[in-house]
C-alpha cells in the first residue's frame, strides 16, 4: 500500500512538473512575440520617420517652399528583393510637393511574379498607382494593370483606396473578406491587401 502511495505521488510530482514546463514554455513564446512586434512597429516608425526627414531635405535642396515651384523627383523603394536574376522594376515618379501634414504613413509589399518591392509613403497626396511610367507614383508593368490602376489617399489620418480604372477591377481583401473597390473608395486598414491584376499590395498603416 505504501508502495502505491509512493508511486502515486510521484505520478503527481511528473505532472506538476510537466505542467510547469509547458506554462514557462507557453509565456516563453507570447513574451518573444510580444517583443518582435513591437521591434516591428518600431522599425515601421523609424522607416517613416526616416521618409519624412528625407523629404525634408529635398525640400530645401530643391527649394519646395518658394511660390510656384513644381519639381519632379525620382521616387524609389526603400528596400528592393528581386526574386529573379533577370526581374526589373519599373521608374517610380511622384510629385514631391506633398502636403505632409496627415499623420499617417502608408507601407506597402508589392508581389508580383518577378519581383518583390516595399515603399514608405506619404498619403497626404493621393498615391496613384498604374503601368503609365509617367503619370504614376507607383507603376508596374502587369497583365490586368491600366494605365492609372487605383489610388491611395488619406483623410484626417485614414486611409482609403479608390479604383480609377474603366477596364481593370481592384479588389480590396481583408482576412478571409474581399470587397471590389470603386471610384469614392474604401477605407483601408493596417494587414489589408489591395488585388490588381496579378499584383497584390500587402498594407502597413504607420501613425506618426
Amino acid at each position: 500500500m505504501n508502495d502505491l502511495f509512493a508511486f502515486s505521488g510521484d505520478n503527481n510530482k511528473i505532472i506538476l512538473t510537466a505542467v510547469i514546463v509547458i506554462f514557462v514554455m507557453t509565456a516563453i513564446i507570447l513574451f518573444s512575440r510580444l517583443i518582435r512586434k513591437k521591434q516591428k512597429k518600431k522599425e515601421l516608425s523609424q522607416a517613416a520617420e526616416d521618409k519624412m526627414r528625407d523629404e525634408n531635405l529635398n525640400q530645401v535642396i530643391l527649394n519646395q517652399h518658394r511660390s510656384g515651384g513644381r519639381f519632379k523627383e525620382v521616387h524609389k523603394p526603400y528596400d528592393v528583393d528581386y526574386s529573379r536574376p533577370n526581374g526589373t522594376g519599373g521608374k517610380n515618379n511622384t510629385d514631391s510637393q506633398w502636403a505632409g501634414e496627415e499623420g499617417v504613413m502608408v507601407q506597402m509589399i508589392e508581389r508580383t511574379e518577378l519581383s518583390t518591392r516595399k515603399f514608405m509613403m506619404n498619403p497626404a497626396k493621393p498615391i496613384r498607382v498604374g503601368s503609365d511610367l509617367q503619370d504614376n507614383d507607383i507603376n508596374v508593368l502587369a497583365e490586368g494593370i491600366s494605365a492609372h490602376q487605383f489610388e491611395i489617399f488619406a483623410v484626417r489620418d485614414k486611409v482609403f483606396v479608390r479604383n480609377i480604372s474603366s477596364e481593370n477591377r481592384t479588389i480590396l481583401k481583408r482576412k478571409r473578406e474581399q470587397a471590389i473597390v470603386d471610384e469614392k473608395g474604401i477605407r483601408m486598414l493596417s494587414e489589408d491587401a489591395i488585388l490588381a491584376g496579378c499584383v497584390s499590395y500587402d498594407i502597413t498603416i504607420v501613425q506618426r
